[in-house]
């Protein structure tokens, strides 16, 4: 008898179709649940860096009016946007009249704080909050506990247990004011985040950097400093520094062979900063930092201190070297210079400081003797300005007692041997009207300014040796390049260009330099993000 088995063909397909149609919903619903989190996800991180970029700016208009320290201190901390409970002496605090984007998409508040100074000059802490809104779903829960007053970033925090590093949200809660309250910890209070017009509170991302502005004290934080290429030590040279206010220089120090610790500490900041990544050291040794802007230094054998290769150096520029139109000049190119003790040119003063020094027009200086004021026969320290249209040569004398500032649009080209400073680090004369003077420093005596030159022209500072030459003075020429050869030994500082020694040149800072002028802007000292 025969058995028919009923097709089933019909049956296989649907379940097919039925599992295709499931997959897809499930894949369906994926989809979407990735894409309406990505979304929400890129508005967050759309706003998070959003939110640095408005602390940012306020940083930075906060940092402008700083500046007006020196530029314009009248309207310091006048302008729209800015409030103070005093004026005179701050907190500053900045908040943006106009939010960007709109319906306050994006704000920013900066507090100024006056919280020390350097040499009499203020220095300043910025803080600012930038703050941008965040669109779309409310997702990840930052906020599934319950804020709490004074917590700081973490478990359980002001925020919530489900805080992050990465993503930062205030659906709810300020977490800054319950976090710093003032800024300082004070007041911290538990506070809503603001509310749109229908009154729904609005979810929000805030960042906070703090900036640190100082003074910018010239005329360098060590014994070179370039905004271009360095090249040096030679073979058989050495950078290294010690304090002439504390005595002489003393070659033994830096190597340790001085026991008292003040000293040891004074030999040890010769310090180089390069403004490229063009640093060549040879195997002279260098007592002292070494920062460049990119170079990669592959040995520190002859380094006696830190090497940081990320730090952009900013040589800035020196003053002005045209004087005042009212200033008159004493007799062009004289041979001899020697001030008389009571000038008509300088009010009936005496040259008895920078302020009250006299005035002296070169066309090119050389063979120029400078002479002190004496009294009773005896030198007192004498102030002298002197402006070079041109160039600098040899055979300069500058007798002890003298203080000159060499202005010059030229180059400089001296064989040291034929330069004479007779004035002697770490000892001291008399001032004019008979006090003690507090100027123990060689090098302070002799300072040259450069004036950097327009483009294309180019400047340069050639100083050559004959047999064992030395030369104190300063140098802040930082349109040039300053090129040592043979073995001259140098003290005092140099701001340039780009920087050149060979040989067994030696060089050493004088630290009582680091304050000679006073400070003309300010930097950056110190820059963090607050990322509680």
């Amino acid at each position: 008898m025969k058995t028919y088995v009923p097709n089933e063909n019909g049956s296989a397909i649907i379940c097919a179709m039925g599992t295709i149609l499931i997959i897809s919903i499930i894949g369906a619903n994926v989809l979407m649940n990735c894409t309406t989190r990505y979304n929400v996800t890129s508005k967050q991180v759309g706003a998070w860096r959003n939110a640095l970029a408005a602390a940012e700016a306020g940083a930075d208009i906060a940092y402008a009016e700083t500046r007006k320290t020196f530029t314009n201190p009248a309207m310091q901390f006048t302008g729209t946007g800015w409030s103070s409970p005093d004026s005179s002496v701050g907190p500053w605090t900045y908040t943006m009249p106009t939010p960007i984007g709109g319906s306050a998409n994006l704000l920013a508040t900066a507090t100024v704080d006056n919280f020390t100074t350097v040499n009499g000059y203020r220095c300043y802490r910025i803080r600012s909050i930038g703050t941008a809104r965040v669109s779309g779903l409310r997702r990840t829960g930052m906020d599934d506990t319950p804020a709490r007053v004074g917590a700081s970033f973490g478990l359980n925090g002001a925020r919530g247990g489900g805080d992050s590093l990465v993503r930062k949200v205030d659906f709810n809660f300020d977490h800054f004011i319950a976090t710093y309250g003032d800024g300082d910890g004070n007041n911290k209070r538990v506070v809503n985040v603001p509310s749109d017009a229908n009154g729904q509170l609005v979810a929000q991302v805030s960042r906070r950097i703090e900036l640190i502005a100082v003074p910018i004290l010239l005329p360098s934080g060590g014994a070179i400093e370039t905004s271009g290429s360095f090249y040096g030590p030679g073979s058989a040279g050495v950078i290294d520094s010690f304090n002439s206010s504390n005595g002489p220089y003393d070659p033994n120090v830096a190597k340790g062979g001085d026991p008292l610790p003040q000293f040891y500490s004074d030999s040890r900041d010769g310090n180089v900063m390069c403004g490229s990544s063009s640093f060549t050291s040879l195997t002279g040794e260098i007592y002292g930092n070494v920062t460049t802007d990119g170079a990669t230094l592959r040995t520190t054998r002859y380094i006696y201190g830190t090497v940081d290769n990320n730090v952009p150096v900013i040589v800035y520029p020196q003053p002005a070297v045209t004087p005042p139109p009212s200033r008159v000049y004493e007799a062009s190119s004289p041979a001899t210079i020697t001030p008389s003790l009571n000038n008509p040119n300088c009010g009936g003063n005496s040259p008895n400081s920078w302020a009250n020094a006299p005035w002296y027009l070169y066309s090119n200086l050389q063979d120029v003797t400078i002479n002190p004021v004496t009294v009773n026969s005896t030198a007192r320290e004498t102030y002298i300005n002197i402006v070079v249209n041109g160039d600098i040569k040899t055979n300069l004398t500058i007798n002890k007692g003298a203080n000159v500032r060499i202005y010059f649009t030229g180059n400089a080209n001296i064989k040291v041997s034929n330069f004479s400073n007779g004035n002697v680090d770490g000892s001291a004369l008399l001032n004019i009207d008979g006090t003690s003077s507090t100027n123990h420093s060689a090098s302070e005596h002799v300072q040259f300014y450069g004036v950097s030159p327009t483009a294309p022209a180019t400047q340069t500072i050639n100083l050559d040796a004959n047999g064992k030459p030395t030369i104190e003075a300063l140098w802040y020429v930082p349109g040039a390049d300053f090129v040592s050869k043979g073995n001259i030994m140098m003290y005092g500082a140099v701001v340039c260009k780009s920087f050149y020694a060979n040989g067994d040149c030696n060089f050493h800072y004088d630290k009582a330099l680091a304050n000679l002028m006073p400070p003309k802007d300010y930097r950056i000292a110190s820059y963090v993000e607050d990322i509680r």
